[in-house]
């Protein structure tokens, strides 16, 4: 039976067995888990046999595992006590052969070791301390073989089931239920009454036995392992004794060891205790002189758990002075003491390496939440905590700036993105100084803008630090979050931040050429386009920016998308400044108002109808431009004449673009793409025109309706591809408003169709643009004649498509929620918007009672609270129609 357990277990294991034999070998393995007698089998393998291979033997201790898990939960065959006394007598005579000193045998492998220690471990759950009480005095006894605590496997094995015992029973990371909570505090306790003395005393003798021998680094480092996971539930006056602390702070001495006596110091001062026991602690450890001597730099591992530690002390000492009950009698003490290792604190965090700074994060956080607090409580700033805030400002803002063996890549590159994400969470710090003591703020972010500003020689680092740190103020200006907006201050905080933008636009940081500082650089004057309103002068200036090689024109392409985006924020925000500039800004944008649309095939072989030939997803940029060519051409500054040329140099090359896709022999995805974002352009170009603020004319009308018409030609023939039913829809959505009731012809053109031919999932969008049309044109004729034909059409697709069963697809049932809510809406929107006439016109009157049953139906079905809510409503409404017929 072994042999076939082995078997069994290797082919199991085995990355080329066969399919099949790898499964009945599986199912082996689990029948033996399942026998009621292969715990038996499996313990003998392990305990006889070592020459088996280790996977089998790891294997044969699961089995066992299982069995006494079964036990210890009380379900399935369960060990009887002659069971578990056999088990007992088994393991102890194991570990009495096989770990004694004079053992001929190779010890276990360390994953050996540690599931033998999980095995015992079980075991100890289910016999301490009633059937087994003298469990710790049998594993110490087989440590002290020869000599007290000299045996090197007893030890080790000891060491790793004590560990395994404190995960178990104690770690708090790990959730239980209620009955294994109150089992594991009993055993806790017991070992508290019964054994906690000696453990606490072995685990002493073992550092000072064995921290100088050449054998001795992983037994000393599992017993501080031990010390540091135990800590946290016995009696902490067992480790912390002027002896015991003694030892180990001599090993921070020890360089192979230092650092596991660093994570023990820091479990040590983790310790949940009262206040002032935590502070006297914290005083006894002396730490501010110990840190001090430290090796900290040279090793960087060393050094990040040394910042751990500091971290933990700091956290505590800023939770004593924040504890109010204790505030009076240890304040000035813990101030104190706190100024003394709250510089280690700060040093950490001005670290080179993001990971050794990062974990002091939690105690600077703390420490400015404690100082806000402060403020609201109308306590002023000591000189030391103003020194410690300027520390930490100086600290925060030499972390933001770029190291000097980084490049910029925005964000394409792993580390860059690592930086970024510690340059966000510092970020968060700079505002909490901000909102503590704004003048210091606003005068040390002022002088690294200003600074970075002056000069002819730069780095690139240091100038995006200083338009990064401009973002920074204006940003919490404009967000209130920070600086003051209105009071004393605001009037001072305003006048620095026109300082800084002033210097900006007059310095020649654009020169450098870094793409960075041209991102910062057009980001900063979009956000701040409010400083333009009283220096409109510098309009044109940061026009000519935009529309150069810095700008729209970047040879770097992400930065050009950007600037597309941007370009037309910038138009939008300040179109009140701009003047008759736009046949200038035109002709320099010009050249990329052209469209040229290219399939990408994917990976997997079919088309992706998604972006143009010029970047993944740059046509949805491309759009910007459009829209804020519309807005330059509409301000009022541009006489009717000009107007109405531009827009025709602007539609006039989409129009012969158009009529030349489709004079070609249909090319399939090309050709639609093609035309889809003409159409696209068409709608985004209508949006600016009519946001411009000029009044619309006539020939201007007529402009779009052609464009209109010429939407209907390409949608007649194409009107079977999804993205020209949808960017029709887009286009008309937008020139609706230029155009008023002129286009409602074409309209019901367009919606006849797009009716025609719409799937299911275009219905939500297809009701939605009927939706603005009824808000539009209420009392038009033209609406009400165009809904009465098309009414019954459209509900028939609804009801069809609400009918189809979701076949258990969470898409489906989710498309069919959002149909109901989108017809509810409609429906809503028809009766807010009196067309309810439409619903009981001759064409319509037979499908007015299936409105009525099929709004109930969705009502009292439906589990989302706002369909209830509008359904009810509706349904009230509709019966009161037809009481009216």
């Amino acid at each position: 039976m072994e042999d076939q357990i082995e078997q069994a277990v290797e082919i199991a294991l085995s990355s080329n067995s066969d399919p099949v034999i790898k499964q009945q070998a599986m199912s082996f393995c689990n029948q033996i888990k399942e026998s009621e007698d292969g715990w038996q089998i499996c313990l003998s393998l392990f305990l006889n046999d070592g020459k088996r291979s280790p996977a089998v033997r790891f294997f044969a201790l699961q089995v066992v595992d299982d069995a006494l898990v079964k036990r210890l939960n009380g379900s399935g065959k369960q060990l009887d006590s002659g069971s578990l006394l056999y088990i007992k007598e088994s393991l102890l005579s194991y570990i009495q052969r096989e770990y004694a000193p004079q053992s001929a045998t190779d010890t276990d492998a360390v994953f050996m070791q540690n599931k033998l220690a999980q095995t015992i471990t079980l075991f100890f759950l289910l016999s301490y301390p009633e059937t087994w009480p003298s469990f710790f005095d049998d594993l110490l006894a087989l440590s002290s073989i020869g000599a007290p605590l000299s045996n090197a496997r007893g030890l080790q094995l000891l060491l790793r089931i004590l560990v395994a015992q404190h995960e178990e029973i104690a770690d708090t990371l790990i959730l239980r239920s209620n009955e294994v909570t109150r089992r594991n505090t009993i055993i806790k306790d017991a070992i508290r009454v019964r054994d906690m003395g000696r453990l606490a005393s072995a685990w002493m003798e073992i550092l000072v036995r064995w921290t100088s021998r050449d054998d001795g680094y992983l037994i000393v480092e599992n017993c501080l392992r031990v010390i540091g996971s135990w800590v946290s539930w016995i009696d902490i006056s067992l480790i912390v004794t002027p002896q015991y602390m003694s030892i180990i702070f001599g090993i921070l001495g020890n360089e192979a060891l230092r650092g596991a006596a660093c994570d023990t110091i820091s479990e040590i001062i983790s310790k949940k205790m009262k206040p002032s026991d935590k502070f006297e602690l914290i005083s006894l450890l002396n730490l501010q002189q110990t840190i001090g001597q430290l090796p900290i730099g040279s090793d960087v591992e060393f050094t990040e758990k040394v910042a751990r530690l500091i971290n933990v002390v700091c956290l505590d000492l800023i939770k004593i002075l924040d504890e109010d009950d204790y505030a009076l009698r240890l304040h000035d003490n813990t101030e104190s003491l706190l100024q003394q290792l709250f510089p280690f604190a700060i040093g950490f965090l001005a670290n080179e390496y993001d990971d050794t700074s990062s974990e002091v994060f939690p105690a600077i956080s703390e420490y400015l939440s404690f100082l806000r607090k402060e403020k609201k409580r109308n306590k002023s700033l000591t000189p030391e905590r103003h020194s410690t805030l300027t520390s930490i400002l100086n600290t925060v803002i030499l972390k933001l700036k770029y190291d000097e063996s980084m490049d910029w890549t925005n964000g394409a590159d792993d580390s860059e993105n690592e930086f970024l994400e510690v340059r966000g969470r510092l970020r968060l710090f700079q505002d909490a100084v901000a909102a503590i003591d704004e003048n210091l703020f606003m005068d040390s972010l002022s002088t690294v803008v200003i600074n970075s500003l002056n000069g002819e020689k730069r780095d690139w680092r240091d100038i995006e630090l200083g338009l990064f740190e401009l973002g920074a103020y204006s940003d919490g200006l404009r967000n209130a979050a920070a600086l003051p907006t209105k009071g004393q201050g605001a009037p001072k905080a305003m006048e620095i931040l026109n300082t800084m933008l002033l210097k900006m636009t007059n310095s020649n940081v654009l020169s450098i050429g870094h793409p960075s500082i041209n991102l910062h650089y057009m980001e900063l004057v979009v956000k701040n386009s409010k400083f333009f309103e009283t220096h409109p002068q510098i309009v044109p200036q940061i026009l000519d920016i935009f529309v150069s090689n810095i700008g729209v024109h970047s040879s770097y392409a992400q930065v050009q998308v950007r600037a597309w985006y941007l370009f037309y924020r910038f138009i939008k925000l300040c179109k009140n400044l701009m003047g008759d500039i736009a046949e200038t800004a035109l002709n320099a944008i010009g050249d990329l108002l052209v469209i040229d649309a290219e399939v990408h095939q994917k990976n997997d072989g079919d088309s992706d109808m998604s972006a143009d030939g010029t970047d993944t997803g740059s046509f949805d940029g491309r759009l910007y431009l459009f829209e804020a060519s519309g807005l330059l051409i509409s301000v009022e500054a541009v006489p009717d004449e000009k107007q109405l040329h531009l827009i025709k140099h602007v539609l006039n090359p989409i129009f012969n673009d158009m009529e030349a896709c489709l004079s070609r022999p249909p090319e399939g995805a090309q050709q639609a793409l093609q035309i889809h974002h003409d159409i696209m352009a068409i709608g985004t170009f209508a949006r600016g025109i009519n946001d411009g603020g000029k009044a619309i004319t006539d020939p201007v009308r007529e402009q779009f309706l052609l464009a209109s018409r010429a939407i209907l030609v390409s949608l007649e023939t194409l009107s079977g591809m999804e993205i020209i039913r949808e960017a029709s829809r887009f286009a008309f959505a937008r020139m609706v408003p230029i155009l008023g009731p002129q286009i409602l012809p074409e309209i019901a053109v367009l919606v006849s169709r797009l009716l025609s031919e719409s799937r299911p999932s275009e219905l939500i969008d297809f009701m939605s643009f009927l939706g603005q049309l009824i808000h539009n044109f209420k009392g038009e004729s033209g609406i009400l004649e165009m809904l009465d034909q098309l009414l019954t059409p459209l509900l028939s697709r609804v009801f069809y498509s609400l009918s189809i069963a979701a076949n258990g697809s969470t898409d489906e049932e989710i498309q069919q929620s959002d149909i109901k809510k989108a017809y509810l809406n409609f429906m809503m929107g028809l009766l807010n918007n009196g067309m309810e006439a439409v619903l009981t016109s001759d064409r319509n009157r037979q499908i007015f009672e299936s409105v009525i049953q099929s709004v109930a139906h969705y009502t009292s079905t439906s589990s989302d609270a706002a369909i209830k809510k509008m359904g009810s409503s509706i349904y009230t409404r509709l019966q009161e129609v037809m009481k009216a017929m």
